[in-house]
């Protein structure tokens, strides 16, 4: 118990954050990560000192099974060398969920209290299609979970359809991004460039897109970047298959710079995604004061408000989705003022500052508890 006390009175809390590739990694866990470690390193006086707990890594899949045993003894070692606080597991679908339930399984098991961070598409179908150990195993996590971070009140409600249990730990937390200086936006001049940021294919609508650009070809002045990973030479034969060749370009997977980058010269992003959390580039468009057309997937309906500071169009609505670019492309004023308000939107509740805060009473709150949980499993014994 006199471990437990001086750990709740040091004034740094130290926290394992569980995360899959590491720094500047693929997808938006990883971008997010990589936020939070610079934003409490620059910030000394929020009193975290976090370290990365790469869970998966860059290689393949039979590479990451090593990974994965060494974050397990990362974990252990941290814990006998009393380096460790709290661990923070940001959590998706598929193989995510199997490596983090046995995450939180060691750290239940080496008196490690944790919080869940859920990211995942389709949660809920993932759960309910998973078989019986996996939904126990990750209801076990969820129940030894001192706090679950959700993206918005729809997640919520799927945590708490999954778990009923832990419904009262849930905390709404949205994604945030670093503010952008105006100095780095677009020229006033040249053509309206329309940006995609994402995996290519089925989930984010990219085959969408391209048809939705055919559509509006008529449309003089206006250039598309389609950025990702995924499927790109599929999505390149079907932009030469529909002529767009020369207006459309699929340069494949950008580094996190050249994502900035494209941005900053960007107009309006485009995301007619299938199913989605609270997706990254979102709020890294709304940083720029880039409007947004994207679908009411997910948490997104709570950060995209039609004509305010993008547009909504239905999931796998082509014709929908060419109408809502047609109408961009041909009202610049009304570009304008959605970026605009996208970027007072980000500065009033997206920044990484705001969140940093926000997150550090989540911590502390956790650690905490976790103590005080602690204290009774020894008074038990």
């Amino acid at each position: 118990m006199r471990d437990d006390a001086a750990r709740g009175a040091r004034s740094s809390l130290r926290v394992l954050l569980a995360t899959p590739y590491g720094e500047d990694g693929m997808g938006g866990i990883d971008r997010l990560n990589d936020a939070i470690m610079r934003g409490f390193h620059n910030d000394p006086a929020l009193g975290m000192s976090c370290r990365r707990l790469v869970t998966r890594g860059k290689g393949s899949l039979l590479a990451a099974q090593p990974v994965f045993a060494g974050a397990l003894l990362q974990l252990a070692g941290a814990t006998l060398r009393r380096e460790v606080d709290l661990l923070h597991i940001h959590l998706s679908v598929r193989g995510s969920s199997y490596r983090k339930s046995v995450l939180a399984r060691t750290a239940r098991l080496l008196g490690i209290p944790y919080v869940v961070h859920l990211h995942g598409t389709d949660y809920l179908e993932f759960y309910r299609s998973a078989n019986r150990h996996l939904r126990g195993a990750i209801d076990r996590m969820l129940q030894g979970s001192v706090r679950i971070i959700v993206l918005g009140r729809y997640w919520a409600d799927v945590v708490g359809d999954i778990a009923p249990g832990a419904a009262e730990r849930i905390v709404i937390l949205p994604n945030a991004t670093e503010a952008v200086p105006r100095s780095a936006q677009r020229a006033p001049s040249g053509p309206v460039r329309i940006v995609f940021l994402g995996q290519l294919g089925q989930r984010k609508g990219s085959a969408d897109l391209i048809k939705a650009l055919a559509d509006v070809r008529d449309i003089p002045g206006w250039h598309a970047t389609l950025a990702g990973d995924g499927a790109v030479d599929e999505t390149r034969r079907l932009a030469t298959a529909l002529g767009l060749s020369e207006r459309v370009s699929i340069p494949g997977w950008l580094s996190t710079p050249d994502c900035r980058a494209l941005l900053a010269r960007g107009d309006v992003l485009v995301l007619p995604s299938y199913a989605e959390n609270l997706p990254m580039v979102v709020l890294e468009a709304f940083a720029h004061g880039v409007p947004v057309i994207t679908t009411p997937v997910g948490a997104i309906p709570e950060v995209v408000e039609p004509g305010r500071n993008g547009l909504l169009v239905t999931p796998g609505d082509v014709a929908g989705l060419a109408a809502a670019i047609r109408h961009v492309l041909e009202n610049p004023e009304l570009r304008h003022r959605m970026g605009e308000a996208a970027r007072r939107d980000h500065a009033a509740k997206f920044e990484i500052g705001r969140y940093l805060l926000r997150l550090s009473e989540i911590w502390r709150d956790a650690a905490a508890i976790g103590i005080t949980n602690a204290v009774w499993r020894h008074a038990d014994l």
